[in-house]
């Protein structure tokens, strides 16, 4: 991975913090934590690097783990398993949303599991994903 696409990844993950822990705008979160907002925006957007003294200021702001504000979701269970990074992305994603969001989540995992299985079972039938997954 390149620095340019992790610090792109790492903004977009402290924007959805943002946004989740209700700070509608990059503005209102960057005068709570005591940054200046062009600083702040440089950051979200992927466009500054960061040091670590600023990356701790953000995580006590937004109350979450360093770890949480990278968007590496670390455990030894998971470190187990070869946790790819869209795993761990879909993980966050659902700990990050309402229970109603949750249960949408898991719905359309399941959805697109089985027709993975499906597809995989039957691969003579042409189209049998791309329709079910334009009628899901």
């Amino acid at each position: 991975m390149t620095e340019d696409t992790l610090r792109k990844r790492i903004g977009k993950n402290i924007q959805l913090l943002r946004k989740s822990a209700g700070f509608k705008s990059a503005a209102a979160f960057a005068e709570h934590a005591g940054f200046e907002t062009s600083r702040y925006t440089e950051y979200e957007q992927g466009r500054r690097s960061m040091a670590f003294d600023a990356a701790w200021r953000i995580a006590d702001a937004l109350n979450c783990s360093l770890d949480t504000l990278g968007g590496r979701e670390w455990s030894p269970m998971a470190a187990q398993q070869n946790q790819t990074p869209e795993e761990g992305e879909l993980i966050t994603c659902y700990r990050q949303s309402t229970e109603k969001r949750r249960s949408k989540i898991l719905e359309t995992a399941r959805d697109q599991a089985e027709l993975s299985q499906n597809q995989a079972a039957a691969p003579e039938i042409e189209g049998l994903e791309a329709d079910q997954v334009r009628s899901a």
